[in-house]
Protein backbone atom coordinates (compact mmCIF):
# COMPACT_ATOMS: atom_id res chain seq x y z
CA UNK A 1 0.00 0.00 0.00
CA UNK A 2 1.31 3.14 -0.87
CA UNK A 3 2.43 5.88 1.81
CA UNK A 4 0.34 8.92 2.30
CA UNK A 5 2.02 12.24 1.62
CA UNK A 6 2.61 14.23 4.16
CA UNK A 7 0.52 17.21 2.98
CA UNK A 8 -2.57 14.84 2.46
CA UNK A 9 -2.55 13.86 6.16
CA UNK A 10 -1.86 16.92 7.22
CA UNK A 11 -5.22 17.84 4.93
CA UNK A 12 -7.03 15.11 6.78
CA UNK A 13 -5.81 16.35 10.44
CA UNK A 14 -7.42 19.54 9.88
CA UNK A 15 -10.27 18.39 8.56
CA UNK A 16 -11.26 15.67 11.00
CA UNK A 17 -10.74 18.31 13.91
CA UNK A 18 -13.02 21.07 12.10
CA UNK A 19 -15.84 18.12 11.77
CA UNK A 20 -15.25 17.07 15.42
CA UNK A 21 -15.72 20.64 16.31
CA UNK A 22 -18.82 21.30 14.24
CA UNK A 23 -20.30 17.97 15.58
CA UNK A 24 -20.19 19.15 19.02
CA UNK A 25 -21.00 23.05 18.19
CA UNK A 26 -23.75 24.18 20.23
CA UNK A 27 -26.22 25.72 17.58
CA UNK A 28 -28.34 27.48 20.03
CA UNK A 29 -25.47 30.12 20.99
CA UNK A 30 -25.30 31.59 17.46
CA UNK A 31 -22.89 34.30 19.04
CA UNK A 32 -19.83 34.57 17.94
CA UNK A 33 -16.40 36.76 18.99
CA UNK A 34 -13.86 36.67 15.89
CA UNK A 35 -10.51 37.21 16.63
CA UNK A 36 -8.08 37.67 13.48
CA UNK A 37 -4.48 37.39 12.77
CA UNK A 38 -3.33 35.51 15.67
CA UNK A 39 0.85 34.41 14.46
CA UNK A 40 1.34 30.48 15.45
CA UNK A 41 4.91 28.88 15.11
CA UNK A 42 5.42 25.50 16.44
CA UNK A 43 7.85 22.38 15.76
CA UNK A 44 7.40 19.06 16.03
CA UNK A 45 8.18 15.59 16.02
CA UNK A 46 6.13 15.41 12.23
CA UNK A 47 3.76 18.43 10.22
CA UNK A 48 0.37 17.15 11.54
CA UNK A 49 1.48 17.29 15.07
CA UNK A 50 2.85 20.58 14.63
CA UNK A 51 -0.06 21.73 13.19
CA UNK A 52 -2.13 20.22 15.67
CA UNK A 53 -0.31 22.01 18.62
CA UNK A 54 -0.27 25.31 16.42
CA UNK A 55 -4.08 25.11 16.51
CA UNK A 56 -4.31 24.48 20.77
CA UNK A 57 -1.53 27.17 20.94
CA UNK A 58 -3.27 29.70 18.76
CA UNK A 59 -6.55 29.42 20.20
CA UNK A 60 -5.19 29.97 23.85
CA UNK A 61 -3.25 33.06 22.04
CA UNK A 62 -6.48 34.28 20.74
CA UNK A 63 -8.29 33.99 23.83
CA UNK A 64 -6.37 36.01 25.55
CA UNK A 65 -6.20 38.64 22.74
CA UNK A 66 -9.78 38.94 23.26
CA UNK A 67 -10.20 39.33 26.73
CA UNK A 68 -7.83 41.82 26.59
CA UNK A 69 -9.52 43.64 24.07
CA UNK A 70 -12.28 43.70 26.44
CA UNK A 71 -11.62 44.12 29.64
CA UNK A 72 -8.61 46.00 28.96
CA UNK A 73 -4.79 44.79 29.70
CA UNK A 74 -4.94 45.23 33.19
CA UNK A 75 -8.06 43.60 34.36
CA UNK A 76 -7.47 40.28 31.80
CA UNK A 77 -4.12 39.56 34.01
CA UNK A 78 -6.70 38.82 36.97
CA UNK A 79 -8.77 36.66 34.59
CA UNK A 80 -7.37 32.57 34.65
CA UNK A 81 -7.73 31.88 31.39
CA UNK A 82 -9.11 27.82 31.35
CA UNK A 83 -7.61 25.03 30.03
CA UNK A 84 -6.97 23.62 26.21
CA UNK A 85 -10.23 21.06 26.65
CA UNK A 86 -12.57 23.72 27.83
CA UNK A 87 -10.86 26.90 25.13
CA UNK A 88 -12.18 24.26 22.52
CA UNK A 89 -15.36 24.01 23.74
CA UNK A 90 -15.83 28.00 23.07
CA UNK A 91 -14.35 27.56 19.92
CA UNK A 92 -17.09 28.01 17.51
CA UNK A 93 -14.53 27.60 14.75
CA UNK A 94 -11.49 28.59 12.80
CA UNK A 95 -9.99 29.54 9.65
CA UNK A 96 -6.25 29.45 8.17
CA UNK A 97 -5.20 33.09 6.83
CA UNK A 98 -1.85 31.66 5.13
CA UNK A 99 0.40 28.63 6.98
CA UNK A 100 3.80 27.11 5.59
CA UNK A 101 4.24 23.35 6.66
CA UNK A 102 7.76 21.45 6.75
CA UNK A 103 8.75 17.73 7.58
CA UNK A 104 8.53 18.89 11.26
CA UNK A 105 7.24 22.70 11.68
CA UNK A 106 3.77 24.64 10.99
CA UNK A 107 4.31 28.54 10.45
CA UNK A 108 0.67 30.35 10.03
CA UNK A 109 -1.62 33.19 10.83
CA UNK A 110 -5.11 31.81 12.32
CA UNK A 111 -8.54 33.49 12.72
CA UNK A 112 -10.93 32.22 15.38
CA UNK A 113 -14.32 32.29 16.01
CA UNK A 114 -15.52 32.11 20.07
CA UNK A 115 -18.74 31.42 21.02
CA UNK A 116 -19.82 34.61 23.30
CA UNK A 117 -21.90 33.26 25.73
CA UNK A 118 -19.10 31.32 27.40
CA UNK A 119 -16.75 34.19 26.75
CA UNK A 120 -18.77 36.39 28.41
CA UNK A 121 -19.01 34.23 31.13
CA UNK A 122 -15.46 34.06 31.75
CA UNK A 123 -15.20 37.47 32.23
CA UNK A 124 -18.16 38.22 34.46
CA UNK A 125 -20.08 39.50 31.48
CA UNK A 126 -24.28 38.65 31.37
CA UNK A 127 -24.10 36.18 28.51
CA UNK A 128 -24.97 37.92 25.14
CA UNK A 129 -26.31 35.21 22.73
CA UNK A 130 -29.69 36.11 24.19
CA UNK A 131 -30.53 38.98 26.41
CA UNK A 132 -33.81 38.79 28.29
CA UNK A 133 -34.93 43.15 27.70
CA UNK A 134 -38.30 42.54 29.60
CA UNK A 135 -39.13 44.73 32.88
CA UNK A 136 -42.54 45.14 32.66
CA UNK A 137 -45.59 43.26 31.32
CA UNK A 138 -45.84 42.46 27.44
CA UNK A 139 -48.99 44.30 25.49
CA UNK A 140 -51.54 41.68 24.09
CA UNK A 141 -51.07 41.11 20.26
CA UNK A 142 -48.61 39.63 17.73
CA UNK A 143 -45.46 38.84 18.33
CA UNK A 144 -42.80 39.83 15.34
CA UNK A 145 -39.40 39.50 14.60
CA UNK A 146 -36.88 42.08 13.10
CA UNK A 147 -33.12 40.90 12.25
CA UNK A 148 -31.04 44.04 12.12
CA UNK A 149 -27.35 45.18 11.66
CA UNK A 150 -25.48 46.65 14.65
CA UNK A 151 -22.89 48.68 13.19
CA UNK A 152 -20.21 49.17 16.00
CA UNK A 153 -16.57 50.52 16.54
CA UNK A 154 -15.32 47.57 19.01
CA UNK A 155 -17.28 45.60 21.59
CA UNK A 156 -17.48 48.77 23.93
CA UNK A 157 -19.95 49.84 21.81
CA UNK A 158 -21.71 46.40 21.66
CA UNK A 159 -22.03 46.03 24.95
CA UNK A 160 -23.42 49.84 25.18
CA UNK A 161 -26.38 48.69 22.75
CA UNK A 162 -26.90 45.75 24.99
CA UNK A 163 -27.12 47.83 27.62
CA UNK A 164 -29.80 49.92 26.21
CA UNK A 165 -32.01 47.43 24.95
CA UNK A 166 -32.80 46.25 28.49
CA UNK A 167 -36.42 47.83 29.27
CA UNK A 168 -37.23 48.74 25.98
CA UNK A 169 -41.09 48.82 25.91
CA UNK A 170 -42.53 46.42 23.62
CA UNK A 171 -39.45 44.41 23.66
CA UNK A 172 -39.58 40.51 24.52
CA UNK A 173 -35.83 39.76 23.84
CA UNK A 174 -32.83 40.09 21.39
CA UNK A 175 -31.32 36.97 20.02
CA UNK A 176 -27.42 37.75 18.86
CA UNK A 177 -27.26 35.61 15.28
CA UNK A 178 -23.43 37.19 14.54
CA UNK A 179 -21.28 39.43 16.44
CA UNK A 180 -17.46 40.51 14.89
CA UNK A 181 -15.36 43.61 15.84
CA UNK A 182 -17.45 45.68 13.16
CA UNK A 183 -20.70 44.66 13.19
CA UNK A 184 -23.72 42.53 14.75
CA UNK A 185 -27.09 40.85 13.62
CA UNK A 186 -29.61 40.55 16.10
CA UNK A 187 -32.85 39.62 16.50
CA UNK A 188 -35.21 41.51 17.70
CA UNK A 189 -38.62 40.23 19.32
CA UNK A 190 -41.26 42.24 20.10
CA UNK A 191 -45.28 42.85 20.52
CA UNK A 192 -47.06 45.79 18.11
CA UNK A 193 -45.67 47.18 15.07
CA UNK A 194 -42.25 48.06 14.05
CA UNK A 195 -42.77 51.99 14.11
CA UNK A 196 -44.15 51.31 17.82
CA UNK A 197 -40.26 49.62 18.27
CA UNK A 198 -39.01 52.72 16.54
CA UNK A 199 -40.18 55.24 18.87
CA UNK A 200 -39.94 52.65 21.79
CA UNK A 201 -35.74 52.50 20.87
CA UNK A 202 -35.38 56.46 20.07
CA UNK A 203 -36.31 57.12 24.08
CA UNK A 204 -33.72 54.31 25.10
CA UNK A 205 -31.30 56.49 22.88
CA UNK A 206 -31.63 53.61 19.65
CA UNK A 207 -32.18 54.58 16.27
CA UNK A 208 -33.89 51.53 14.09
CA UNK A 209 -34.55 52.06 10.51
CA UNK A 210 -35.31 50.63 7.22
CA UNK A 211 -33.90 50.45 3.94
CA UNK A 212 -35.70 47.67 1.59
CA UNK A 213 -35.57 44.50 3.02
CA UNK A 214 -33.08 45.53 5.42
CA UNK A 215 -33.03 46.79 8.77
CA UNK A 216 -29.90 48.60 11.11
CA UNK A 217 -30.11 49.33 14.68
CA UNK A 218 -27.71 52.07 15.64
CA UNK A 219 -26.84 54.32 18.93
CA UNK A 220 -28.00 57.85 18.68
CA UNK A 221 -25.10 60.50 18.45
CA UNK A 222 -22.71 57.95 16.89
CA UNK A 223 -21.75 58.44 12.97
CA UNK A 224 -24.53 57.60 10.77
CA UNK A 225 -27.36 57.62 13.09
CA UNK A 226 -29.30 60.63 12.84
CA UNK A 227 -31.68 62.67 16.04
CA UNK A 228 -35.83 61.68 15.04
Amino acid sequence: MAAVPTCLRVFIAALLILCGALAVMPQAQAGTYTVSGIPVDVTAADASTARDQAIVDGQRAALQKLVENMMGSEKAKQIPLPSDDEISAMVQDFEVENERVSSVRYVGSLTYRFLSDPVDRLVGRAPAGTLDTTQMPMPAGPVRTITAKVPISGLEQWMDVRSKLVGVPLLHRADVRYLAPDEGKIDLVFSGEPAQLMQALAQHQLQLTQTGPDWMLMQLGVPGATTP
